[in-house]
């Protein structure tokens, strides 16, 4: 099975001058999946590894939350004396247990599953954000690579026009400052192939870099669908965000966590309670006995009643600014989500617009510059205005294509999952 790496046919069709190829063909095993790609990214990229430690480091949080406060044993040497510890009158073995008024540690369980729960959504946030950057940086790739192919084609056309002017001057028509030119554009057009390369370079890198793949690795072509499709309406992407946006998720908790901390606010207000339980040896009157004992804690009590109060108020501040903090995030996301839209539609516009319109009134104008320059109508100078003009169209074609890509990548973080198929 073949794949086309695209150069696209609708742009420039050099054939019946040029013999250039519209579209170059890779073999399969060439080919830079991005659907694998991004499998793999989730599976080994580091910083979604660290979030998904700190999701399970919070989940094992959760049980801890709702245990009691560890036991305390206490013995007791009593009354020796002169410090003669050895005769003492009384030995005792102390057990004492805090148990928290009923509700406190339910409340304490739920605050540790939410603050899990909050893990969770983050990991998923960061997921989006890496495969965002996963595909941003494959396009980069992939607008690099087009380049070094357009690059590498004009360098063929351009020895075309320098045998042309070759042949022109052989008999006189045209002089040597044409092939000149000619060799000055080529020469040019090398130094642009390896500026890219280094750009080809980089962009590997930061795929190499988010795949957690060694940097002595390598990687294939980017390729991308030939369709400049995006069927999407505003309205059903803003409810798509809305309901998948894991920000907007771990902010709305946000709201129910301080929530929760205010109702264990309001449970500070009631008592907690120790029980003790005591053996009690006395060697000087052989008496073997045991004791119970039983404390509450007096939160009600004046002189620290305003410590509860204060916790209540500082909970009552935490929903509002939760609340505030959630509205806010959810505004951010659909001005994102707007923003990003009009973005993809203007570029949608542009290319197609490039592809009907400029560049193919651009092919014509180089052919009929060649034409003009062949009869001996035109100077060479104009035939190389053309050509650049048409090469400046081609790059700047490839340039927003990959915004296109890059901003619908950004849309579906925004939205928070993805909204295309990538490839087939």
């Amino acid at each position: 099975m073949k794949l086309l790496l695209i150069v696209f046919c609708t742009l420039i069709s050099f054939g019946k001058v040029f013999g250039q190829q519209d579209t170059i063909v890779i073999p399969e095993s060439d080919i830079l999946n991005l659907n694998t790609l991004i499998e793999e990214v989730q599976m080994n990229n580091q910083e979604i590894q660290a979030m998904q430690h700190e999701w399970d480091m919070l989940e094992a949080k959760v049980p801890q939350a709702s245990s009691l406060d560890d036991p305390t044993l206490e013995y007791m040497h009593d009354e020796f004396p002169d410090f003669n510890i050895a005769e003492p009158m009384k030995y005792r073995l102390r057990l004492m247990q805090m148990f928290p008024f009923p509700g406190k540690l339910s409340s304490k369980e739920a605050i540790a599953d939410i603050q899990a729960e909050h893990a969770h959504h983050d990991h998923l946030e960061t997921i989006n954000e890496i495969i965002a950057s996963l595909k941003s940086a494959y396009y980069e790739l992939w607008f690099t690579q087009q380049s070094i192919f357009l690059m590498q084609e004009n360098v063929r056309l351009m020895r075309q026009f320098s045998e042309i002017a070759l042949a022109k001057y052989s008999v006189g028509s045209a002089n040597q400052q044409d092939v000149l030119k000619a060799e000055v554009e080529i020469a040019k057009m090398n130094n642009e192939i390896i500026d890219l390369r280094a750009k080809e370079i980089a962009a590997k890198a930061m795929l190499l870099s988010l795949l957690n793949r060694s940097a002595q690795d390598t990687l294939g072509f980017a390729v991308i669908s030939e369709a400049v499709a995006f069927p999407y309406k505003l309205d059903t992407l803003e409810q798509l965000a809305l309901a998948n946006r894991q920000m907007l998720k771990h902010d709305s908790l946000g709201i129910v966590e301080n929530e929760t901390m205010l109702k264990l606010s309001k449970q500070e207000y009631l008592p907690d309670f120790t029980f003790g339980l005591e053996r009690i040896s006395s060697p000087m009157t052989e008496f073997n006995g045991w004791t119970i004992s039983a404390g509450i804690t007096l939160p009600f009590a004046p002189w620290v009643l305003g410590k509860a109060d204060s916790r209540v108020q500082e909970a009552d501040l935490g929903i509002k600014k939760a609340t505030a903090t959630y509205n806010a995030s959810k505004n951010m996301v659909l001005a994102g989500v707007r923003e990003l839209y009009a973005k993809i539609k203007g570029e949608q516009q542009q290319l197609e617009s490039y592809a009907k319109i400029i560049i193919p009134t651009a092919r014509q104008s180089l052919n009929v510059s060649l034409s003009l320059y062949q009869n001996g109508k035109t100077d060479f100078l104009m035939l190389i205005d053309a050509f650049r003009t048409l090469t400046d169209l081609r790059m700047e074609y490839f340039m927003r294509r990959m915004q296109f890509e890059q901003a619908i990548a950004g849309l579906e973080q925004t939205v928070g999952m993805q909204i295309t198929t990538t490839q087939e």
